[in-house]
């Protein structure tokens, strides 16, 4: 009996979903556990497994265009599930064609492109690998299965695909004349869209601040094997500067806010987003409640969202509902930045390395570890004054953390 594959409904709030890429053709043979395709979340992009054996059969074409979850996607054909033979080889009629509704020549391409890329989809489907580590192997004409995976449970990472490609893989010699062109993956897309959109629509004024880090440099040292043994990581500055921060934005509502139409939501709790990378995508899961939790329990949460990130099992709902965000890039040297804000947010901190600098303090000159804040803010929700007066509190607060760390 033909098993439904539906699109998955992965979160709570989740009401639809995109199909990014299929992973496999029409009649292909695919087993329990094989990755059938991308779906693109409003956040995040997922991999969905086959939930049996079998043939696939009545695949639905690439529109672009969100499916209400729960749709059936495909099916597959159980009774079939012994016969491992590629689509090339079943009859013409066996295969049921997969046109779309409204785009029907790029459905056809996408049918096309995916028979040829997924001719061995038996064997490469059901390797662990990063969407990005799949991309790059089929870029640069690599067999997977000839990858040795660096990430979880041997999970291939694109790291690991390069270093193979570099090590003797085939090399076009055309693309290397001309430089290789490397077309945007679903996440890197959604972020264009996101970033884009942020750009045209939000009226970004910035401000900036040098802020001395020395207490929260003295702070890294004192919490003890405790705080470190419970949370399962080390403390970072950005987790401190969430920790304040989260602190100091529940009294500035303001900064603390998303647009929704003409109209401003002031949040009730302090969600802070944290940007992070996996593959050189852009991920920003969110802490909840910065406002009301302690270091400990943030430090937690903060190791169990940075692996599911890494790995790649990072859920939509752990990137939904932010009230503002943190990028760090002072880990990479970066001395100072301005970010673009993550709508539907009002703003946005980005944050410097620390540089020993001489500064007056009671009229001598002493070195200070120094690092450059920069606050993007929306200026149709926050006006210069309000913006500033964060600043102030927030330095107020990162110099003299007394009672909050």
């Amino acid at each position: 009996m033909p098993i439904e594959v539906v699109l998955p409904k992965v979160d709570m709030d989740m009401e639809a979903g995109v199909i990014a890429t299929w992973k496999v053709a029409e009649g292909a043979f695919v087993r329990t556990g094989d990755v059938l395709f991308e779906m693109e979340t409003d956040k995040s992009m997922m991999e969905v497994e086959s939930p049996g054996t079998g043939i696939i059969r009545g695949l639905v074409g690439i529109t672009g265009e969100p499916i209400p979850v729960g749709t059936p996607v495909a099916w597959i054909d159980s009774e079939d599930a012994s016969d491992p033979a590629p689509a090339s080889a079943r009859p013409a009629h066996d295969i049921p064609e997969v046109v779309s509704a409204t785009n029907a020549p790029a459905a056809n391409a996408a049918a096309v492109s995916s028979a040829d890329a997924t001719s061995d989809s038996a064997s490469s489907a059901s390797l662990r690998a990063t969407p990005s580590a799949r991309r790059i192997a089929r870029l640069r004409d690599v067999d997977l299965a000839a990858v040795t995976g660096s990430g979880p449970r041997g999970r291939i990472q694109a790291g690991d695909v390069e270093a193979f490609a570099g090590a003797g893989a085939p090399v076009d010699t055309a693309a290397a004349e001309t430089g290789e062109l490397v077309p945007f993956n679903s996440i890197r897309r959604l972020i264009a869209q996101r970033l884009s959109e942020s750009a045209r629509n939000a009226p970004h004024f910035y401000l900036t601040a040098q802020v001395e880090m020395t207490a929260l440099r003295d702070a890294m040292q004192r919490p003890g094997p405790p705080l470190i043994e419970s949370s399962g990581m080390k403390l970072s500055i950005t987790l401190l500067l969430a920790h304040i921060a989260g602190r100091v934005l529940a009294n500035h509502p303001r900064v603390n806010a998303s647009v929704e139409g003409d109209a401003v939501r002031l949040h009730r709790h302090v969600n802070i987003g944290i940007a992070m990378d996996r593959d050189g995508d852009l991920f920003v899961p969110v802490l909840r409640n910065v406002d009301a939790r302690t270091l400990a329990d943030l430090a937690r949460e903060f190791a169990r969202l940075r692996q599911a990130v890494q790995s790649g099992t990072i859920m939509p709902s752990d990137l939904r509902g932010g009230t503002f965000t943190i990028s760090n890039l002072g880990m990479y040297g970066v001395d100072a930045f301005t970010a673009i804000i993550n709508p539907p947010e009002s703003a946005i901190l980005a944050i410097g390395q620390s540089v020993d600098t001489p500064v007056g303090r009671d009229g001598q000159v002493v070195l200070r570890p120094m690092a450059t804040l920069s606050l993007s803010s929306d200026h149709r929700v926050i006006d210069g004054i309000v913006a500033a007066r964060f600043m102030a509190d927030l330095r107020r607060a990162i110099e003299h953390p007394e009672g909050m760390l």
